[in-house]
């Protein structure tokens, strides 16, 4: 399996994505790992911070990836992961409270014009975005728009998707530990008829059986595996970084702070998700290939041309 799409990628190989700028030894440690792991493209994951901090990290990624050719392909596009979520506890996830901002286009339009044409995907909570203005700008401006990170209602989520939101960010993941058994995000949104949905696929964030009983419900063609990795993936276990936040990773590969219970991404390769795919769910090749190399591919159609 050597042409897997990874649309979720906050670091690689001991690289952090979300902290300092990163330079070009960095990044050819990160695209060595990652080609010598089967993948074919990833989409460059920004998460909530300060925009100036986002705008200047997407100026340094363009620059270090243009200067190889072979890195413009495996790095063709970036997925930002905020700063528009649920501001709540919980929906918020690792996601910095003081960071988090209502939806407005000009939080994107400066983004893109920090790496204009590049922008593949937008994740963000319909709840924060009244009557979806930014999310049918960015729909309208040619980028894929994820929700994630929320609470949004049955009505929120209905006019996302009428409005353009193609996917749902890691479903299962990203909203509060106890819900309403019945009414809450989960039900929601594999109650809508259109919308895809990415999962996590490494024991950790979701539980295998409940992903066949996804597969059941949603059907193999609307879901897509993702790591939403860290700088873990891809290294031993150790203490690594996020953004301003430490998190530790032990030989099972969960990613948790230090003395804390809950997750903060992943440690998995997409390899492995594929993998996990055929050892734990009993997906045939061609199905786990579906997940993690032609489905997510499809999203992305346009930037992987580029």
């Amino acid at each position: 399996m050597n042409n897997l799409i990874d649309i979720q990628i906050n670091g690689y190989a001991g690289i952090d994505f979300n902290g300092d700028l990163l330079n070009e030894a960095q990044l050819k440690i990160v695209a060595d790992k990652l080609v010598a792991g089967g993948v074919r493209a990833i989409l460059v994951t920004l998460i909530t911070d300060d925009v100036e901090k986002i705008e200047a990290r997407l100026r340094n990624f363009v620059k270090l990836i243009d200067a190889v050719p072979a890195w413009r392909k495996l790095m063709p596009a970036f997925h930002i992961e905020g700063p528009c979520l649920s501001p709540v506890d919980g929906y918020r996830g690792a996601h910095p409270l003081e960071k988090i901002a209502p939806a407005d286009p000009s939080i994107f339009k400066r983004l893109m014009d920090a790496a204009p044409g590049r922008v593949a995907m937008v994740t963000l909570a319909p709840e924060v975005d009244p009557g979806m203005k930014t999310l049918r700008w960015l729909v309208e401006n040619g980028v894929v728009v994820a929700i994630g990170h929320t609470n949004a209602s049955m009505d929120q989520l209905k006019e996302a998707e009428s409005a353009g939101a193609t996917l749902f960010t890691h479903l299962g993941n990203g909203c509060a530990h106890l819900v309403d058994r019945h009414d809450n995000v989960i039900n929601r949104a594999l109650s809508l008829e259109k919308l895809k949905y990415s999962l996590i696929p490494d024991g950790h964030h979701l539980p295998w059986f409940l992903i066949r009983n996804w597969i059941k419900i949603a059907g193999i063609e609307r879901l897509v595996f993702t790591t939403d990795c860290i700088s873990a993936a891809d290294a031993p276990p150790g203490r690594y970084r996020i953004g301003p936040w430490d998190v530790e990773v032990g030989a099972n590969k969960r990613v948790q702070p230090p003395g804390k219970n809950h997750l903060a991404g992943s440690a998995l390769t997409m390899r492995e998700a594929y993998e996990n795919g055929v050892k734990h769910l009993g997906l045939t090749a061609a199905q786990a290939q579906a997940l993690c190399a032609d489905q997510p591919g499809a999203l992305i159609r346009r930037w992987l041309k580029g």
